[in-house]
C-alpha cells in the first residue's frame, strides 16, 4: 500500500490487476472511474466486464465514478476484451475499459484501458497512477459544470459484433471440424456462436460459464491447460483445436494429433499466407510483419522467404498494437503469448473470436480436401529450442540486465527488449540465439534459446552458464 492507503502496486505495465476485495474494491473502482474520466478528459467510454464474482460490484462502482465526472458510459455488458476493443473502434466513444483479470485465478480482477482505440501501457499508466493518487477530479452536475454522464446499456451490440467478425473473415470454402475449449471463462458462448456462424462444427469443451474455472486455468499457451482439448481432437477426429484465454484476446492451437503448436509457428503460417497474396507492387510497410523478441528465427526466415520484412520488437500486446497504428499498412503482428493482431481485414486488435474465424477460413481454403492441419507447417523451418524459462530475479532489475549485457559485449545482440544474443557462426553453430529479458509484470527474467541442432543448443546453454551463471541462478533455464 502507498502512504495514501491505495494499492498503487496494482498499476502494471499493461493494465491494472490485483486481488478483488482486499486490493481492488468498490472504493478503488469508483475512484478509478473519476480518475480516468478526468485523465482522458473524455465525454464517453465503452465499458465491459467478464464473469468473475467480483466483476458486477467493481463494474457498478466504476461506472458510477465515470458518470459523476460527466462521462457517458456505453455499456457492452458481459463480453470479451476483443468485443470491447471493437466497441472503441465502432461506437461514438473516446476509449474503453474492460473489467477482467484475463487468465489469472478467480480471486483476481483488473481493468484493461484504452485511450481511443489504443491500449494504454507503460508511461501512460504510470501517469494515470499518479493522477489516481492525487485525487484531483473534474466534477459534474453542479452550477456551471458539465452535466452528469449517462449509463447507456447497449442492446444488439454483441449480435452486430459477431456478425462483423464473421463478415471480416470472409465465407469459408467448406465446413471445418474444429474443437474449442473456453475453460469456462467469459468467451465460451460467443466462441460457439462464431464457430456456428462460420459454418464450423465439433466438440465444445467448457464453454459454459463457471467463474471458479474448475477444469483448468484459462491460459491456452500452457501445454498442461490444453490436454482436454488435445484428447478431444484426437478422439473425435477433428482437424484441429483452439483454446481461448480468460477474456478473449489470445488463443492456443493443437493439431490433428493433439500436439501443441507454439504461437510463433501459427504466426509464421499466417504471415506466409498473407504475404503470398499481396500484389507485386505492395509497399515495404505492407510486407512487414511485426513480432516480439521471444519468437523463433523460423518466423523471421518464413517472412523473408515470402518476400516480407521482419520487424522484431519488445514484448507487450499494447506496444505491438501501438506500432501497428504507426504503420497502418502492416497487415499482421503477433506474440509468443498467443496474441494475434490482424490488420488487413480487421482493425489490428487481438481478438480470440476473430483469430478462430481466420484460422477456420485459412484451413478451409488451404486444405480443401481435408489434408492434415499439420501439413500447413511443412514449409516452416524447425529449430531446436528450450521452453520459455521464468528465472527468479533476485537483484535489482537494472543492475542484473546491465551485467548480462556486459557479459555478452563480444557478441552481436539486439536490445529492443532485454538482450537477445546471436550465436550465428560461434563455436560451430550455424544459427542460434539466447534471450534474457526482465518481465514487465513479475519479478522474473524470461529466458529462451534456440539453435539449428541439439548439439548447437547445448553449446549455447553451456555458454550461457559460463557467462552469467555466477550472477543468476539458471536452474529454471536449464530445466525449461
Amino acid at each position: 500500500m502507498s502512504e495514501t492507503g491505495w494499492p498503487l502496486h496494482c498499476f502494471k505495465a499493461y493494465d491494472i490487476r490485483g486481488l478483488a476485495g482486499s486490493e481492488l474494491d468498490e472504493a478503488f473502482a469508483h475512484r478509478l472511474g473519476r480518475t480516468l474520466a478526468t485523465f482522458l478528459d473524455c465525454d464517453a467510454l465503452a465499458v465491459g466486464r467478464d464473469i468473475r464474482e467480483s466483476s458486477p460490484t467493481l463494474h457498478a462502482a466504476f461506472v458510477a465514478g465515470l458518470i459523476e465526472s460527466g462521462c457517458d458510459v456505453h455499456d457492452v455488458g458481459i463480453n470479451t476484451t476483443g468485443a470491447l476493443y471493437h466497441a472503441t473502434a465502432n461506437l461514438a466513444v473516446d476509449g474503453g475499459v474492460m473489467i477482467t483479470a484475463s487468465h489469472n485465478p478467480p480471486e483476481y480482477n483488473g481493468f484493461k484501458m484504452c485511450r481511443g482505440t489504443a491500449a494504454m501501457a507503460g508511461p501512460e499508466i504510470e501517469e494515470l497512477c499518479a493522477a489516481f493518487e492525487a485525487g484531483d477530479f473534474r466534477s459534474a452536475g453542479g452550477i456551471g459544470e458539465r452535466r452528469c454522464g449517462r449509463h447507456i446499456e447497449l442492446t444488439g451490440f454483441t449480435d452486430d459484433y459477431i456478425e462483423t467478425v464473421a463478415r471480416a473473415a470472409t465465407p469459408i470454402a467448406r465446413p471445418v471440424h474444429v474443437v474449442v475449449d473456453a475453460a469456462n471463462a467469459v468467451p465460451g458462448p460467443f466462441v460457439l456462436r462464431i464457430r456456428e456462424r462460420m459454418g464450423g462444427h465439433g466438440a465444445a469443451l467448457f464453454c459454459d460459464w463457471d467463474n471458479t474455472f474448475p477444469n483448468h486455468s484459462p491460459d491456452p499457451t500452457l501445454v498442461d491447460n490444453m490436454q482436454h482439448l488435445a484428447a478431444a481432437v484426437v478422439e473425435t477426429g477433428a482437424e484441429f483445436g483452439v483454446g481461448i484465454d480468460g477474456d478473449g484476446d489470445r488463443v492456443g492451437v493443437v493439431d490433428e494429433r493433439g500436439r501443441f503448436i507454439r504461437p510463433d509457428r501459427i504466426l509464421a503460417v499466417l504471415a506466409a499466407d498473407i504475404l503470398s497474396n499481396l500484389p507485386e507492387d505492395a509497399s515495404e510497410q505492407a510486407r512487414t510483419v511485426i513480432y516480439d523478441v521471444k519468437c523463433s528465427m523460423a518466423l523471421e526466415q518464413t517472412i523473408r522467404q515470402n518476400g516480407g520484412f521482419p520487424h522484431m520488437m519488445r514484448t507487450g500486446h499494447s506496444f505491438l498494437k501501438l506500432e501497428l497504428r504507426r504503420k497502418p499498412e502492416t497487415p499482421l503482428a503477433g506474440e509468443m503469448s498467443g496474441h494475434f493482431f490482424f490488420n488487413d481485414r480487421w482493425n489490428g486488435f487481438d481478438d480470440s473470436l476473430y483469430a478462430l474465424a481466420r484460422l477456420m477460413e485459412l484451413v478451409a481454403r488451404r486444405l480443401p480436401d481435408g489434408q492434415p492441419f499439420s501439413s500447413l507447417f511443412d514449409d516452416i523451418p524447425t529449430f531446436t529450442s528450450t521452453g520459455e524459462a521464468k528465472v527468479p530475479l533476485r537483484a535489482a532489475r537494472e543492475t542484473t540486465m546491465a551485467a548480462v549485457e556486459a557479459a555478452y559485449s563480444d557478441l552481436p545482440s539486439s536490445t529492443v527488449d532485454g538482450v537477445r544474443i546471436r550465436y550465428d557462426g560461434v563455436d560451430g553453430i550455424e544459427v542460434g540465439w539466447f534471450l534474457c529479458r526482465a518481465s514487465n509484470t513479475e519479478a522474473i527474467l524470461v529466458m529462451r534459446a534456440e539453435a539449428d541442432s541439439e548439439a548447437a543448443l547445448r553449446t549455447i546453454t553451456e555458454d550461457v552458464e559460463r557467462r552469467i551463471g555466477g550472477i543468476i541462478d539458471l536452474t529454471a533455464f536449464h530445466a525449461a
